[in-house]
């Protein structure tokens, strides 16, 4: 299945495939973001009780709002979303936001979680400053908005380790020393 037809049920316009030697954060690395306390002292989240009947559409409807006031997508609804790449790595894609969509139930069945309800995807904007995650804990769904994670002294540190592990796969390998580069950041 190619990424048109993974993201199409979610209601997400595959677009494009980033180039690799763009230097934005790993997919993994995103993915641990909300992880390290950010300099606020909070994140931005919307959670939704999973045990609501209709927690799906209170959880897609925090999944908007929360991506549009923070800066996920502008006006055209564009960002980006990590997919599994044909060589079994993980990189972004450009997608569009389509006028019917449905991330936390048909999109996290299909690509974005693992299963109807259980979204487990990350998403990064144009510009490479903002990170949401999709979250599935115990008794609740929802996302998380890291802004501003360039700043996160253990995000680094982590994407140092990646860097330079052997056991990390080579794409990610890459992207992390890019990304850290990019950052002005240089190993300890």
């Amino acid at each position: 299945m190619d990424h048109l037809e993974r993201l199409a049920p979610g209601g997400l316009i595959y677009l494009e495939m980033m180039d690799p030697e763009h230097p934005l954060i790993a997919p993994t690395l995103a993915t641990r973001a909300s992880g390290y306390q950010p300099a606020s002292g909070k994140w931005s989240r919307s959670v939704v009780d999973s045990g609501a009947p209709d927690f799906v559409t209170m959880a897609n409807k925090g999944w908007f709002d929360l991506s549009r006031e923070g800066g996920l997508f502008g006006a055209a609804r564009e960002f980006l979303v990590a997919t599994e790449t044909h060589e079994g790595d993980w990189w972004w894609a450009r997608v569009r936001l389509a006028e019917s969509w449905d991330i936390m139930g048909a999109g996290s069945a299909a690509a974005l979680g693992s299963g109807f309800g259980a979204p487990e995807f990350a998403m990064l904007s144009l510009t490479g400053d903002v990170i949401v995650c999709g979250t599935t804990g115990d008794s609740s769904i929802g996302t998380v908005l890291v802004n501003d994670f360039r700043t996160l002294t253990g995000l680094r540190e982590l994407a140092n380790w990646k860097a330079e592990w052997r056991g990390t796969p080579q794409q990610e390998r890459s992207a992390s020393r890019r990304w850290l580069e990019s950052i002005g950041h240089r190993g300890e």
